[in-house]
């Protein structure tokens, strides 16, 4: 019998996380605005100045010190920030509950309000609470200080790799005050506090268990516990009360017949659940999210299944920055790359090397995004307990903090680590089971070795074509990989090569030996193509394979990077780092993976002047055929192939200007080219 992984509560609008504004018992008010930031290390009056004291300036959040300097030749810095600003505490306040919550500070986070310590936090990407009810001067001003760190550390992942680590309070900072001595707790592992669990599901039936966590600082008193699920159209699907609560933890247990499942892209279906806690029939604390209900499992030699029907998972990975923009990225820059993976016709994410921001899982609720998430265990492995324990928290805190999202299927432990590891692999892989015996484990691995069959579906980080061998080599590797371990469920988790849009030939030949060109100044946008054109083919006929990510999405910052003549730049996106430029291999996927759109597009149409009058001219369209006309005369018609792709050889461009048409039944495309003599 196959095992059916399934899925826990979707948070969706953590309303009560996003809110600006008084929502019911509960108010969170965002704090991003008028930021003192100065560089160095600058602790609260009272403690004394460590560091430099260098300049401050007035910034909002998100910020990180980061981006004017991660594409410096010089290297981008890393050390101490200093953030501080004031905060008026109404004296109404008093008899409430106060709390500090930061989405995200790079590296590492010690907060401070009025000269107290709170506390640090060691991990750039997962969020942090800290409740400030006891240190707050009620009615007047209050100090709040947050000294961040993005010093590489030997007992903090990730240690490095081919990406920038920034540091800053590069993401989303609140203010939460609840009504009552008592709560819903925000102080669990930065978590919402409420978890559902999906026992177990079926078209006919669903099985719930609810864990809500609290926290008060006397009793839990005449207080009950309202617990409800409501469907897309606020009618009340399932509601339980507890009536008496004894200890910071309350557990419900729900049913639903014929459930709505969640269906991918097909229908994301989201029902909500509200939780309430009351005192003397009182509401003092409320919380709200989205979850979506459905199972999935892996067959080794077919793939992955989502509520019992084979669903390909075509995948991209991304990385969080954005050109001039470093990491700290708004909900509008999270939008804008969700609006490229939905015309491509992306039905997978894998959200590469880090927990990113919770925005991100909540629009793949949404969207109906498959996504696979992991801690940032790259760039290698100390072995040592303080950096083992690291991994543990962040592990606890990514799957903590984002138990409830349907679209979440795969929790990743490692992203190419080299060594002795095991060890710390197979406690991680306990740990996630333990707490989230619901979904799978995975790792991204490019060699061989006892740790690819620890965790429950591995995936491998495969350029064929571009560091070593022939890109056709991928299919005898995967297909002898696959037939010496049966039982294992494999997928791609990392495949491509680099392209510089200024960069093209006219013919691209591949190399005996592609490696040096791979690190190399010469990255020609149709040596990208040509090994996307192959590979897909090869993903696609290969059922055993149970999904692909491209790597990646979006050109991304790596400062240390100088090949294809875009220093400090991993230019192996399908898109550019300023997402201005969709490059040639982002449409060849589009008019696979996306048929709900039109699409017909000529490829190097930016190699606008030649040297040579020979060329090939590639074509990706949705028609079934296409016609090629040079200066207004046919030179040919060819039917698609099964992959969208049409292909002249050996086309002979007249001296001078040429003006090359497509044209299909589903739409026209051009180029002007200029052979010199």
């Amino acid at each position: 019998m196959k095992t059916k992984y399934f899925l826990i509560l979707t948070v969706f609008s953590v309303c009560v996380m996003l809110s600006s504004s008084k929502t019911y018992s509960r108010e969170v008010k965002s704090i991003n605005e008028k930021w003192n930031f100065s560089n160095g290390m600058q602790t609260p009056r009272g403690l004394g100045w460590g560091g430099s004291r260098n300049g401050s300036v007035i910034v909002n959040l998100p910020h990180t010190w980061n981006s004017a300097d991660f594409m410096s030749d010089g290297g981008y810095r890393r050390g101490y920030g200093t953030y501080s600003k004031n905060l008026e505490i109404p004296a109404g306040y008093k008899g409430k509950r106060l709390f500090l919550r930061f989405d995200g500070a790079g590296s590492i986070a010690n907060v401070f309000i009025n000269s107290n310590l709170l506390g640090e936090h060691k991990g750039a990407y997962t969020a942090f609470t800290y409740e400030i009810t006891d240190y707050v001067n009620y009615g007047g001003s209050n100090s709040v200080s947050v000294i961040c760190d993005n010093s590489q550390r030997f007992d903090l992942a990730p240690q490095g790799g081919d990406f920038n680590i920034y540091g800053g309070l590069y993401r989303d900072a609140w203010l939460i005050i609840t009504d009552d001595d008592a709560c819903i707790s925000p102080l669990y592992f930065g978590s919402s506090g409420v978890f559902v669990s999906q026992l177990l599901a079926s078209e006919k039936r669903v099985e719930l268990r609810a864990e809500i966590f609290l926290s008060t600082k006397s009793d839990y008193k005449d207080c009950e516990l309202v617990f409800s699920i409501l469907g897309k159209d606020n009618n009340v699907v399932f509601t339980q009360t507890i009536p008496y609560i004894n200890n910071n933890k309350v557990v419900c247990n729900v049913s639903i017949d014929n459930p709505h499942l969640w269906q991918g892209v097909k229908d994301p279906y989201l029902y909500k659940t509200e939780t309430l806690l009351k005192r003397k029939g009182k509401e003092i604390d409320r919380i709200e999210e989205n979850f979506g209900i459905r199972y999935y499992y892996i067959d080794s030699n077919k793939g992955f299944f989502l509520n019992g029907e084979h669903l390909k998972l075509r995948g991209v990975c991304r990385h969080q920055d954005w050109d001039s923009l470093a990491s700290a990225l708004t909900e509008k820059n999270h939008l804008a790359d969700f609006a490229f993976f939905k015309e491509m016709g992306v039905n997978a994410l894998r959200l590469a090397h880090y927990p990113q921001a919770k925005f991100m899982f909540q629009e793949a609720d949404r969207s109906g995004f498959i996504v696979w998430e992991e801690i940032p265990f790259v760039g290698g492995y100390i072995n040592s307990k303080d950096f083992d324990d690291n991994l543990k928290l962040q592990l606890r805190e990514l799957i903590l903090q984002n138990y409830n999202h349907p679209s979440i299927c795969f929790w990743g432990l490692f992203n190419e680590i080299t060594g002795d590891f095991d060890s710390i692999v197979a406690q991680l892989n306990e740990l996630a089971h333990k707490l989230d015996p619901y979904r799978m484990t995975v790792a991204a691995t490019y060699q061989e070795g006892s740790f690819n069959f620890i965790t429950d579906v591995i995936a491998m980080n495969k350029y064929f074509g571009w560091y070593y061998n022939k890109v056709e080599d991928f299919a005898t590797y995967f297909d002898n990989w696959h037939k010496q371990n049966p039982k294992a469920k494999i997928g791609l988790s990392e495949y491509g090569g680099g392209a510089n849009i200024n960069q093209h030939v006219d013919q691209f030949i591949p190399e005996d030996d592609p490696r040096p060109s791979s690190r190399g100044p010469w990255h020609p946008e149709e040596k990208q193509t040509a090994i996307h054109i192959s590979t897909l083919k090869m993903i696609t006929e290969r059922d055993y394979m149970w999904g692909s990510f491209v790597w990646n999405m979006f050109d991304f910052g790596s400062n240390f990077q100088n090949a294809g003549g875009l220093p400090h730049l991993n230019d192996k996106g399908l898109i550019t780092y300023d997402r201005k430029c969709r490059k040639d291999a982002f449409y060849l996927y589009k008019a696979n993976w996306n048929k709900n759109e039109k699409t017909t597009h000529i490829c190097s149409k930016n190699y606008t002047d030649r040297k040579d009058n020979t060329t090939d001219i590639v074509v990706f369209t949705t028609a079934p055929s296409a016609k090629l006309i040079i200066n207004g005369k046919q030179v040919g018609k060819m039917e698609t192939d099964k992959f969208a792709t049409v292909i002249w050889r050996n086309i002979k461009l007249s001296p001078g200007k040429n003006h090359i048409e497509i044209i299909t039944s589903d739409g026209n495309d051009f180029a002007d080219w200029t052979v010199k003599n």
